[in-house]
């Protein structure tokens, strides 16, 4: 059930962040490799863990996903800097088999899923020590969650679906808080970390599906029952940050 979860979390995380990447890419062709731009910048990829807090926590379960960060140093020795993050986890999911269609009956049957995800995003200053083999850090900043919840429909055979739709969708604003450390090493001329730390959201009030949210009627219908409540949220992630 967690690795359904985690495949569907990263290949969305690509999605969302594949823009990012593309853009860094794009302007590092066109830049020389001793622009400051680049030498500035830091990428973080990372695998989280979303552990929903208080009444949130009471209606939905851990999330499994993947996200990745953008780091701008402020000064040459990287204390203070501007991190960006955008995320995605799934914590919730239902499937069954159904007919293909009422003409066809049971001879094909296809499978129909249902997928809720979290989308956490910040942006804020961090602070870093920035020497030694062990080196701590803490942020804060903005940012909120997205609630994305998904059916789609896949042969019993196939990997690929054939049709989707976005059940529901919200927006939690959010302040953010963080810390972790950086264990770094060096691969070749690269200079890389192991990041290992947490952010806690603090999110506002909205309403978000879980498993159960959806039942399903006579004639093909539904009914959608959507939960209501604060949305504080504490994201665990262990990762790799790559400096260019």
């Amino acid at each position: 059930m967690y690795a359904t979860y985690f495949r569907r979390a990263v290949y969305m995380a690509l999605v969302v962040t594949s823009p990012l990447a593309a853009q860094e890419t794009s302007s590092g062709r066109a830049a020389t490799d001793t622009s400051e731009w680049t030498r500035r910048s830091t990428w973080n990829v990372s695998v989280i863990q979303s552990r929903p807090q208080g009444a949130f926590g009471q209606n939905v379960g851990l999330g499994y996903g993947a996200d990745a960060a953008w780091m701008l140093r402020l000064d040459d020795a990287g204390v203070w800097s501007i991190r960006a993050n955008v995320g995605v986890a799934a914590y919730g999911d239902e499937s069954r088999q159904a007919a293909f269609s009422e003409t066809v009956g049971d001879r094909v049957t296809v499978n129909v899923s249902t997928t809720n995800y979290m989308i956490p995003f910040s942006v804020g200053p961090q602070l870093t020590w920035p020497n030694g083999i062990v080196r701590p850090y803490v942020n804060a900043g903005l940012g909120g969650i997205g609630f994305v919840t998904e059916s789609e429909v896949k042969g019993t055979s196939s990997l690929v679906a054939m049709a989707s739709t976005t059940n529901h969708s919200s927006l939690a604003g959010s302040w953010v808080a963080g810390g972790g450390v950086y264990l770094p090493f060096t691969v070749g001329s690269k200079h890389v970390a192991i990041d290992i730390g947490a952010q806690y959201f603090s999110g506002r009030t909205t309403r978000y599906l879980a498993p159960g949210s959806i039942v399903d009627l006579p004639a093909g219908r539904i009914a959608v029952t959507p939960l209501e409540s604060a949305t504080h949220t504490a994201i665990l992630r262990i990762g790799a940050r790559v400096q260019p």
